[in-house]
């Protein structure tokens, strides 16, 4: 397995890999919170290649590859200046493709991630993790995040 930078060919991939990811993700929810996360309140998301040219953008996004495949990848964004740092890498995904999943490959890439941030000059990584996402927990946890219970505040425009 190799894990490197993202690359305009791999659109197709990304998107298939987010849409499973996506769906396995939704019925998990469902399958703990019924009520909270309902069929008509939680609906696929469609990525749009403006969304995959913008973490190809970044730099910051990578994908690990497997015999020619990708099997997942980690999408990520720089800000410049977010609570009280100067540069922050921001964690959107982290994703595995499902025959993939348990053997290393997401802490692989968070691992290239912080390597490249470290060499960036990032000065801390923050990624957001839905609390009812045990296997996520788990993921940043062995790479060596630190997990810490927040509730989010959004308001939708």
């Amino acid at each position: 397995m190799i894990i490197r930078k993202m690359h305009e060919k791999d659109y197709e991939a990304y998107k298939l890999l987010f849409d499973e990811a996506y769906g396995e993700y939704l019925e998990s929810l469902r399958h703990g919170n019924p009520e909270q996360y309902r069929k008509e309140r939680c609906e696929m998301r469609a990525v749009s290649n403006e969304r995959f040219d913008f973490y190809l953008k970044t730099g910051s996004s990578f994908v690990a590859q497997e015999k020619g495949e990708v099997i997942g990848y980690v999408a990520s964004q720089t800000i410049s200046y977010m609570r009280g740092l100067d540069k922050v890498l921001w964690i959107e995904y982290v994703v595995v493709k499902s025959e993939f999943k348990r053997h290393g490959i997401g802490a692989a890439l968070l691992r290239r991630l912080a390597h490249n941030a470290k060499a960036s000059k990032i000065d801390q990584i923050f990624s957001t993790i839905n609390p009812d996402n045990e296997a996520s927990i788990k993921l940043h946890q062995k790479v060596g995040f630190k997990i810490t219970n927040r509730k989010v505040a959004s308001f939708n425009i």
